[in-house]
C-alpha cells in the first residue's frame, strides 16, 4: 500500500473541521451558503471519511487505492475552496483569529522576490455567476491554503477559447491570449451570443522576471 502524501492528510485535517463548521446552521446562515451548498459539503464529507476509513482500516472497511482517494480529493478540492473563497471575499463579515484557523484563512504575503518558475500551474475555481459574466478563483493545487500564486509569482497568465456547444475542444493555437491578472480573482465577461458554448481557459504563472511557466490544465465549463 502506497502512503498518503502529506498535502491529503492535511485536507482531510481541514475538512473534517472546516465542513462541520460552516454546515452548521448559525454559520451557513452568517455566510450566506445555500441548501445546496450545504447538501454538497456535508455529502462530500461523508464520502470522503469512508474513503478514508477504507484506507485507515482495510482490513474491516476497505481496501481502497490511493488513486480513490486522490480522485477524491480533486473532486472535493474546488467545492472546499469555492466556499472558503465566498467566505472570504464577504467584506461584511469580520472572522476572528479562531474562525480564520478553521477556515484555513492566512493574511497572503506581498513580497515579490523573484524566483524560479513553480513546478505547478494555476487551478481554475468559478466562484460567482451573474447574468453574462463570471468571477473565478485561481489557485495553486501544490498549496492549497495558501494564496493562489506561489512566492516570487508576479502575475497568472491566461489564454482562452470558446467553441460551440457539442464541438471540439479546441486545440491549443486555438487559444486566445488574455491580459495578466495580477490579482488571484478576476471576472470573465462574455456576450448574449455566446450564452450556451463552451469556455475553455488554461493559465500558467508569470514569475517577476516576466518568465512563464508550463500551462496548467484547461478549465471548461458552460457560458449562462
Amino acid at each position: 500500500m502506497t502512503i498518503l502524501s502529506y498535502k491529503i492528510m492535511r485536507y482531510n485535517y481541514f475538512v473534517n473541521a472546516f465542513i462541520p463548521y460552516v454546515t452548521s446552521t448559525a454559520a451557513a446562515t452568517r455566510y450566506g451558503l445555500t441548501s445546496l451548498q450545504v447538501a454538497a459539503l456535508t455529502a462530500f464529507l461523508a464520502d470522503w471519511n469512508t474513503k478514508m476509513g477504507a484506507y485507515v482500516n482495510p482490513i474491516t472497511n476497505g481496501p481502497i487505492s490511493t488513486n480513490a482517494i486522490n480522485t477524491a480529493y480533486q473532486a472535493g478540492f474546488p467545492l472546499t475552496q469555492g466556499i472558503r473563497a465566498t467566505i472570504k471575499n464577504n467584506t461584511t463579515i469580520t472572522l476572528t483569529s479562531e474562525e480564520r484557523a478553521i477556515c484555513n484563512l492566512r493574511t497572503p504575503s506581498r513580497t515579490n522576490t523573484p524566483k524560479g518558475l513553480p513546478k505547478s500551474a494555476p487551478a481554475f475555481v468559478c466562484v460567482e455567476i451573474t447574468p453574462l459574466g463570471m468571477k473565478f478563483l485561481g489557485l495553486d493545487p501544490l498549496n492549497p491554503f495558501k494564496e493562489g500564486k506561489p512566492p516570487g509569482i508576479f502575475a497568472i497568465g491566461l489564454k482562452t477559447a470558446i467553441t460551440s456547444a457539442g464541438a471540439p475542444a479546441p486545440r491549443l493555437e486555438q487559444y486566445e491570449r488574455q491580459e495578466n491578472e495580477t490579482l488571484i480573482d478576476f471576472e470573465m465577461l462574455f456576450t448574449a451570443a455566446q450564452v450556451g458554448e463552451t469556455f475553455y481557459m488554461i493559465g500558467f504563472y508569470i514569475n517577476s522576471r516576466g518568465e512563464a511557466g508550463k500551462d496548467g490544465i484547461p478549465f471548461i465549463i458552460t457560458i449562462m
